[in-house]
């Protein structure tokens, strides 16, 4: 897979590495270790920190739906290309909980594949694979058919644009990968 897709908050910070979350989990695994496992370079973590810096965002949010790109890191022996991330949860109150809308997973969607067309011409990267994680269920809030019909109608209109693109959607709970199935069925 050439870009895996990462929901991020809109301070763009990802989530603690021992989170069972979808950006948790890519920046541990994308995370350079020595040899006794210990991490050497947060990677993911540093270079949206870079990002936050260049563009003068530090500790502030940026627009939902907005979505930056970094390397893989370690993903890359695996032959992942770039890192998208998607910031599409806005936080609530103290940040436990997130706002997230359809109308954001949509954008998300087509300024992620914006960027990778980008990146694949100026940083002449031959993509062609791109995967998404079911976004804005989990703390979102959204409800799996919403999040579904928001990203397959999206995923939909880009694939009519560029049908050159393979895309994968992923979710680790079965039940949700049966209504994934159905939804996509159903268009």
């Amino acid at each position: 897979m050439d870009i895996l897709v990462s929901s991020e908050n809109t301070f763009l910070e990802m989530s603690k590495t021992f989170r069972s979350t979808v950006s948790g989990a890519l920046r541990r695994a994308a995370a350079l270790r020595d040899a006794s496992g210990e991490i050497v370079d947060d990677v993911l973590a540093r270079e949206l920190g870079v990002w936050l810096r260049t563009h003068e965002r530090p500790g502030v949010p940026v627009r939902p739906g907005t979505v930056v790109a970094t390397s893989s890191g370690a993903l890359a022996a695996q032959g992942v290309r770039r890192i998208h991330h998607a910031a599409i949860a806005a936080p609530v109150g103290n940040g436990e909980r997130y706002h997230v809308t359809p109308a954001v997973l949509a954008e998300a969607v087509r300024a992620s594949f914006e960027l990778a067309r980008q990146e694949a011409e100026f940083l002449a990267l031959p993509m062609s694979s791109i995967c998404f994680p079911l976004m804005g269920t989990g703390r979102g809030g959204l409800s799996v058919p919403t999040a579904a019909r928001a990203l397959l109608g999206a995923l939909g209109q880009e694939l009519r644009r560029d049908p050159s693109w393979s895309v994968l959607m992923v979710t680790p709970d079965e039940g949700h990968a049966r209504l994934l199935m159905a939804a996509s069925s159903a268009r």
